[in-house]
């Protein structure tokens, strides 16, 4: 499965939040609590549906290593929030 770290991470900013607030719920928050509250699901269930829909996300190629992934962004930062590598 994926990263727990990166999937929290995604969790969040689906839910509405910025970088800095989800910094902040990954330190202080519950994940488990707050999938429960919108969406009535647990964070396994989530990290699931994630995996599910990666296969439905955009290729991009890592510039220093070549290697390719799939994975969600963060349009503005430029950046993965979760990658996986493509096989």
């Amino acid at each position: 499965m994926g990263n727990y770290w990166d999937i929290e991470e995604l969790a969040y900013r689906a839910m509405g939040n910025n970088e800095e607030e989800t910094d902040d719920l990954i330190n202080n928050g519950d994940i488990d609590q707050a999938l429960c509250d919108k969406y009535e699901i647990s964070f396994e269930t989530y990290e699931k549906i994630v995996m599910d829909l990666v296969p439905f996300t955009i290729t991009n190629e890592s510039p220093l290593t070549g290697k390719k992934f799939k994975g969600f962004v963060d349009a503005e930062e430029s950046r993965f929030i979760l990658k996986v590598e493509e096989k």
